[in-house]
């Protein structure tokens, strides 16, 4: 199918679904026309006052008394920046310090800046917080509540509607697309569920990892891969409209959420956290969001506690996700 059948297509669709499957398919249909859309290899903050963009500085003083709030890219940086920052709007209001938001540049990574101190908090997927706890001392404090109200989620396994990979078992020695490294949904979740099954990384063809999961979503439906791991709201919504069938969906994990660097001021995180978990997008901090019904927690924040996030860990040292080799975490 060419990129302007695709785009008709998707018009028609987009007429008959709204909320989250209007976004998701949007996302996609801006994949098509630009390709996975390099990011920008330079890290930026954004002023939340004017909407700025600058180049980064190189590193965070102690003195700083702004708190650079980095992210897992999750769908067009764009799109996620303007999710953010309504978020951020609602801390300075309820904590009175001030935010910035960080890009991370496509050179590196949410863990690794948590790291080197480049930001100082972030929402950041499990498996990305369990490599900045285990490598780099990070912390969390609270994780997302979804739309039934529970600090769980889950991910799928995918494939093109017409494919003959019916089960999971169907899949070994074929093509498989990941997400990014660091993603739990897109990549830790469906290693899990396939190594349940027998099937290891090298029981596979071959593989890649992608940044985002609707980059996942394109490279399946594209033809490029057989199968691929992702968000599982993402999977649903496009396979109620043909574009993907779903093979799988896993069991519950405990859900991404926020995490902070090392050493930043225990009172700091305390406030902090207090606000998060006062956040109510479904009532009276509703106003000035942005589709936030889409973001991993649509009815806002709970306590966490590092213990929550045991068997995930246990998965993640089975597959070697939590290795520091030569300076970054593998």
């Amino acid at each position: 199918m060419t990129v302007l059948k695709k785009l008709r297509f998707f018009q028609k669709v987009i007429l008959k679904f709204q909320s989250l499957k209007v976004i998701a398919l949007l996302v996609l249909v801006s994949i098509l026309v630009t390709g996975c859309g390099a990011q920008g290899e330079k890290a930026i903050d954004i002023n939340l006052a004017n909407r700025s963009y600058k180049e980064t500085r190189s590193n965070l003083t102690e003195t700083s008394n702004v708190i650079y709030f980095g992210f897992d890219r999750r769908l067009e940086t764009k799109e996620d920046v303007k999710m953010y920052v309504p978020l951020l709007n609602y801390l300075e209001k309820e904590t009175g310090y001030q935010f910035k938001i960080h890009v991370t540049p496509v050179n590196s990574s949410v863990v690794e800046e948590l790291g080197q101190g480049k930001i100082q908090m972030a929402a950041i997927g499990t498996l990305g917080y369990l490599q900045a706890s285990e490598n780099y001392g990070a912390i969390t404090t609270v994780k997302g509540l979804n739309t039934e109200d529970k600090d769980r989620y889950k991910a799928a396994i995918v494939t093109r509607p017409n494919s003959k990979i019916k089960t999971i078992s169907d899949i070994r020695g074929k093509s498989f697309a990941f997400g990014d490294p660091a993603s739990t949904q897109g990549h830790l979740i469906p290693r899990i569920m396939l190594s349940q099954k027998g099937i290891e990384i090298s029981s596979l063809k071959y593989i890649q990892n992608f940044t985002s999961h609707s980059e996942v979503a394109n490279a399946v439906m594209s033809g490029r891969f057989e199968a691929g791991g992702m968000q599982d709201t993402l999977a649903k919504s496009l396979e109620s409209t043909g574009l993907l069938k779903i093979v799988a969906i896993s069991e519950e994990f405990p859900s991404s959420g926020i995490a902070f660097a090392k050493g930043v001021n225990q009172e700091v995180v305390k406030e902090i956290t207090r606000a998060l978990v006062e956040f109510d997008p479904e009532g009276e901090d509703l106003i000035g969001l942005y589709h936030w019904e889409i973001s991993e927690m649509p009815h806002g924040f709970t306590y966490a506690n590092d213990e929550d996030y045991d068997e995930l860990r246990s998965w993640a040292r089975k597959f070697g996700l939590l290795k520091k080799v030569d300076g970054e975490v593998k």
